[in-house]
């Protein structure tokens, strides 16, 4: 641990697996605060006692990040615990693997709400946090297949 950011808070949005876990892993190895969120709360909760393990805070927060009472209660359990936001990591995502002709309407609200809504209203309701520190980093995650097409994959 270099403690690189060290008193700085970051919220990592589908902490409980894949990118998100490895975010939240990393981040607590250079002395990060921790404001995690996913639906699976016993995944949180052995990643706060992780990150506990590693000298640093942590605070979870379950629910849905396509729902905005989600966002707002994640940014309420950080500046209560903490007093800000450093690092918003926007990283909740779903992949669609079926082909266009097999993706229905509601497949793809679905894929919109989990990849694109989820990162603005976490970060509708994070930027005014950001904005009176006069500081904050915000990161968008995506998978590859943001940046290439693949075979059977609508969108």
């Amino acid at each position: 641990m270099t403690n690189k950011l060290q008193g700085k808070v970051a919220l990592i949005t589908g902490a409980s697996a894949g990118i998100g876990q490895a975010c939240a892993r990393a981040l607590a190895g250079e002395g990060a605060r921790l404001v995690l969120t996913a639906r699976r709360q016993e995944r949180l909760d052995a990643l706060k006692n992780e990150a506990e393990s590693l000298g640093t805070d942590a605070v979870t927060v379950t629910g849905d990040a396509r729902e905005e009472q989600t966002a707002v209660r994640t940014i309420k359990a950080a500046t209560d615990a903490f007093g800000r936001i450093d690092i918003l990591v926007n990283n909740t995502g779903a992949g669609n693997y079926k082909n266009l002709v097999d993706t229905s309407a509601e497949d793809y609200d679905e894929l919109m709400d989990i990849n694109v809504r989820s990162t603005f209203l976490f970060t509708r309701h994070a930027v005014p946090l950001m904005l009176a520190q006069a500081s904050g980093t915000i990161l968008m995650i995506s998978s590859m297949a943001g940046v290439y097409g693949f075979a059977g994959e609508a969108v």
